[in-house]
């Protein structure tokens, strides 16, 4: 089916899936966008393909929508979006009982952060992810391109900061905060299973009785971007 109308009710619907979180949340559903994220999530289900006009595709979904690229424009947020793009349901909270690694991220503000430190995690073999209520959508756009699929792919679980200790406690996770006036996180002995946690770059996190850990900098350099921190720490962590 065509879509000539940047006024269509299906362009509506799709702009407002990527602008707004209670919206996603109650459609259960998440706008992605550009061939590389696609193709990782090409083995879920798509409930709706944009496509613009003359792009070959090979994937499958339960509505198709060829587009003029004024309003693949539209939809995606993107002065020059990449010529496909796709609603996919959100995925379910995943439990986090009984995990090694996680990575907890509380007040993390930014949605590139956000998307970074998920693929971080990913790559780096972490078991899940738990994220405060104070921190923003993983689900952002912005987040989504950051994190190029993670979100998917890693068991996420949402709360407040006392779900977060009430996990920590239940599991008998070792805890550690990333703060520039912790110990070297080279000089500890790491003990499993653990939870590094990290927090807004302004203000940290919401309360810290646990451990802080950080990295070894060149006196010049006050601190890092958290996506960097965190990824120095996840890896020295593993």
């Amino acid at each position: 089916m065509k879509i000539t109308s940047l006024q269509n009710q299906i362009v509506k619907h799709l702009v407002t899936l990527r602008k707004e979180k209670s919206y996603r949340h109650e459609h259960k559903s998440v706008l992605i966008s550009g061939k590389k994220v696609i193709e990782e999530l090409k083995n879920l289900p798509f409930t709706t393909l944009i496509v613009e006009e003359g792009y070959s595709y090979s994937y499958k979904a339960d509505q198709v929508f060829f587009v003029t690229k004024e309003i693949l424009q539209k939809i995606t947020g993107l002065a020059s979006p990449e010529p496909i793009a796709a609603e996919i349901a959100l995925p379910k909270e995943g439990s986090l009982d009984g995990k090694k690694r996680l990575l907890a991220l509380d007040g993390v503000s930014d949605p590139g952060n956000m998307g970074t430190l998920l693929r971080s995690a990913l790559a780096l073999g972490w078991d899940g992810v738990f994220i405060t209520d104070n921190s923003v959508d993983p689900f952002n756009d912005k987040s989504m391109r950051a994190a190029k699929g993670a979100a998917f792919h890693l068991p996420i679980l949402h709360g407040s900061w006392e779900d977060l200790c009430a996990l920590i406690e239940k599991n008998k996770l070792q805890a550690y905060v990333a703060d520039k006036n912790g110990k070297d996180v080279k000089t500890l002995k790491i003990s499993s299973p653990l939870i590094l946690i990290l927090g807004n770059e302004s203000h940290g996190v919401t309360k810290n009785g646990f451990p802080s850990i950080s990295i070894p900098m060149h006196p010049s350099m006050e601190s890092l971007n958290v996506a960097s921190a965190g990824a120095i720490l996840l890896h020295e962590l593993s």
